[in-house]
């Protein structure tokens, strides 16, 4: 019994190091908080990007946090992202599946929050510089309830 406790020390000392170097290196991880009383359509999200490293492939994620009162099973957004001189590099409206049919909620339920993070495109930066994404959502209501808070997150793939 002695002589497996350092090898399982060790073990559990060497193992987060292994399976963190098979991870994708994460380069921007935000959110934002959305106003309680509703997300107005009108009042994108803006995420600035400091893009230094031109050689990646990245995929690009939203992070969306709700709360039981999203009264949909789905959510239309439309991204913009700008590339540092300010041209337009995509204007994409997307949809993403909140919940199935019968209700049930997709992602990560904590108490009553529901945490789900949803792909929407693969990027390489073509230029160092700055990058604008701008999220706003595109659902009927003008004022959307229950969504707590909006994110993006963007982490460098392996392309081989």
């Amino acid at each position: 019994m002695k002589q497996s406790l350092p090898i399982k020390l060790l073990v559990a000392l060497l193992l987060p190091l292994f399976v963190g170097s098979c991870a994708p290196d994460e380069i921007y991880n935000k959110s934002q908080d959305v106003d309680p009383l509703g997300w107005n359509m009108n009042n994108p999200l803006t995420f600035n990007l400091d893009a230094d490293d031109t050689s990646h492939t990245c995929l690009c994620c939203i992070d969306l946090r709700l709360t039981e009162d999203y009264p949909y099973s789905n959510i239309y957004l439309n991204i913009v992202t700008r590339f540092p001189n300010g041209d337009i590099a995509a204007d994409t409206n997307l949809e993403f599946q909140l919940a199935t049919p019968d209700g049930q909620w997709l992602g990560h339920r904590q108490g009553r929050y529901i945490d789900g993070r949803y792909p929407f495109c693969y990027f390489r930066f073509p230029s160092q510089g700055i990058y604008q994404f701008q999220i706003a959502h595109a659902m009927r209501d003008s004022l959307l309830p229950g969504v707590k808070d909006v994110g993006l997150h963007i982490a460098t793939i392996e392309t081989e």
